[in-house]
């Protein structure tokens, strides 16, 4: 099986997921909801595990890459019962991430460049709420210096270690693009309408990133 055959299996899951999570939100089932969440969340685990066996034929317990996506999905539960715990988590998903990426090709000084840029976007995004943070300030920096290390690590692959990594890279920029949104929603209170768009990108970046264990 290549991704491709994968991919005609699990999107219409992922998208089957995608409606029943907002329908049952809009219904009051929020517990409900939540089920529905991890389990299109899971489909990158299994996506990652696959491919990770069909490269390989054993299960991708000691990968980084592969704990990424668990962590994610346990964090996405967790998010929803309290956020402070859950962004740790996601930053713990991040690190395994980071490790990863680092191991397919080094950062170099165009991934340091642009990881300060993602960082001073991020500060430039929030410039009005980081002083009213308080004791929430630390991890809330914390995070963004992870998610920021992703995306400037995925977004030089391509050009360090082949065009096949072109996914991967969108698949980190869909997941910044995504995490900025959260935050901006958990912080300022965006408009209920952009749960969906946040959903659809945070989705496309667990399965564009485990498009890479597939071509291991």
């Amino acid at each position: 099986m290549d991704f491709l055959i994968f991919s005609v299996f699990a999107i219409p899951l992922w998208c089957s997921s995608f409606a029943l999570y907002f329908i049952l939100r809009r219904a009051g089932l929020m517990r409900e909801s939540l089920i529905a969440k991890c389990a299109g969340s899971f489909l990158s685990v299994f996506s990652a595990g696959a491919g990770f066996y069909a490269a390989y034929g054993k299960l991708p317990l000691a990968h980084p890459g592969f704990w990424f996506f668990v962590l994610c999905t346990g964090a996405d539960a967790l998010l929803e019962i309290s956020f402070v715990p859950g962004m740790l988590l996601f930053g713990a998903a991040h690190g395994c991430l980071i490790v990863w990426l680092w191991g397919l090709a080094p950062a170099g000084w165009g991934s340091l460049i642009l990881w300060l840029t993602a960082y001073a976007a991020t500060a430039w995004l929030f410039r009005k709420e980081l002083p009213k943070l308080g004791k929430l300030l630390i991890p809330f920096c914390l995070y963004p210096a992870l998610l920021g290390g992703s995306l400037a690590l995925g977004l030089a692959l391509p050009f360090t270690a082949g065009a096949d990594y072109w996914p991967l890279a969108l698949g980190t920029l869909c997941f910044f693009v995504s995490d900025m949104m959260v935050a901006k929603s958990e912080l300022s209170g965006l408009d209920a309408k952009w749960q969906k768009p946040i959903m659809l990108l945070y989705w496309a970046a667990l399965y564009l990133i485990s498009s890479a264990l597939w071509q291991l």
